[in-house]
């Protein structure tokens, strides 16, 4: 098991790159399978669209504890007091299994009407909630994959993680290989099928983590921890976690509403923004990596009282991070035709989505600004400013221009973005004054 010394003495690169790849075949789910049924039907593509948000938005509430487990692990570590650490991620796993409880059984009784008042199209609704529902099931493990993957990425052991994200997603792309295209005698299921490939990836995943937890981490799992919440520990995470995930269910929430202005355009602006919003994800996949592994070093460093490096260590963090946005969102730009088309040759989706990739060279910068700022913050305890920054910026500045723009001065999806890319500028320079004032020096954890 690594200290927390040999955790904050790893470069950015060697914790970042292992989270990179293993965000990317996470978020690779979805992507998969928005690519793979395109070539079936692109009905079926704008049939996953409000599935597809809904569990964007389910995630958030799930790595709330997520981000809160981990940071308080990481300071824990720093100071050297491990049990409290090892306390920390029992707690963790019970409380997000009850929580996926209570959202499989939102999906299952009130998703048909959530799909009816986010305006998908009458002849989409039987199929988009078929869909749905399934995908709801993943979410109970989807659940628990987040907090051992989180806990095993603070120990500084982030490369683990990422090979059990491989294999999810071999087994998801096989089994939708089998239920798409019916090999081996196997009756085609469309979407319900691509649902069901899904969860029987993540079942395989949370297997696979709980043995690095327990064999490769040496950590000894007790089930009467499982039931006995520290108050003290619980409010320690809650410290951290609630104004993450309401700054992230927050963006959710934005990113749903823009969907909703959406779906007022019709069907082909809704498939052009179910295929670039996972693009987009892509794109920000390098940003949430480098953001990651700098909250990992610096909540090791907080925990450690180590301020001065803790504040350095954030600026070098970013300045990489602009860099290898520069080159991810230009690589993009010069893929962006054969890309697209690789989805779909609909000539309406591509002339929606071709502007968007000029405006991403602007906007993928502020988001890697915002992103670095937002964790940083996290990692020493100050989690409730960027939490206040994101209702203020996204519902006071994004959602009205992307009306104003995308509906009634009819620029469309294009308009949408712009929209986007204002919140994220203006938030992540308030962040980064944040940052500069250290204020959240006296904010951080009693560890």
């Amino acid at each position: 098991m690594k200290n927390s010394n040999s955790v904050t003495e790893q470069s950015l690169f060697s914790l970042s790159w292992p989270i990179f790849i293993d965000i990317f075949l996470h978020l690779a789910t979805l992507f998969i399978n928005t690519y793979m049924i395109s070539h079936v039907s692109l009905l079926m593509v704008s049939a996953t669209t409000v599935g597809n948000q809904f569990f964007d938005i389910f995630i958030p509430i799930f790595n709330f504890i997520g981000i809160g487990c981990s940071v308080v692990i990481a300071q824990y570590l720093g100071a050297g007091n491990r049990e409290q650490a090892r306390k920390a991620i029992h707690i963790s796993i019970a409380f997000n299994f009850i929580l996926s409880l209570f959202c499989y059984l939102f999906i299952s009784l009130c998703g048909y009407q959530v799909l009816i008042w986010m305006n998908t199209p009458a002849n989409l609704l039987q199929m988009s909630y078929d869909y749905f529902h399934i995908l709801g099931i993943c979410l109970i493990f989807e659940a628990i994959v987040i907090i051992i993957a989180s806990c095993i990425r603070v120990y500084g052991k982030s490369k683990a993680v990422m090979y059990v994200s491989l294999i999810m997603n071999v087994v998801t792309v096989f089994g939708n290989i089998l239920v798409l295209y019916g090999f081996f005698g196997i009756p085609q299921m469309g979407l319900v099928g691509v649902a069901w490939s899904t969860v029987i990836g993540r079942i395989i995943g949370i297997i696979l983590l709980f043995c690095l937890l327990v064999y490769g981490l040496r950590i000894k799992l007790e089930i009467s921890l499982f039931f006995h919440w520290s108050k003290d520990l619980l409010k320690k995470i809650f410290k951290i976690g609630l104004p993450s995930a309401g700054e992230n269910l927050s963006w959710s929430g934005q990113c749903l509403v823009m969907t909703a202005f959406i779906g007022l355009m019709g069907e082909i602006p809704l498939a052009a923004q179910a295929i670039y919003f996972q693009i987009a994800y892509f794109m920000m996949l390098f940003s949430i990596a480098i953001g990651i592994g700098n909250e990992i070093i610096v909540g090791h460093m907080v925990g450690a009282k180590r301020f001065d490096d803790a504040y350095h260590r954030t600026f070098k963090s970013l300045r990489f991070g602009f860099i290898i946005t520069a080159f991810v969102v230009l690589g993009f730009f010069l893929i962006r035709v054969p890309l697209l088309t690789a989805f779909t040759d609909n000539t309406e989706v591509l002339e929606i989505l071709l502007p968007i990739f000029i405006l991403a060279i602007f906007l993928e910068p502020g988001r890697t600004l915002n992103i670095t700022m937002v964790n940083a913050l996290r990692a020493t305890g100050d989690a409730r400013f960027p939490f206040i920054t994101a209702l203020v910026f996204m519902w006071g500045l994004a959602i009205p221009v992307g009306y104003i723009l995308g509906v009634k001065m009819g620029m469309g999806l294009l308009g949408i973005w712009i929209g986007f890319a204002c919140d994220e500028w203006v938030r992540g320079l308030v962040n980064t004054w944040r940052w500069k004032s250290r204020r959240w020096q006296a904010k951080r954890l009693d560890i």
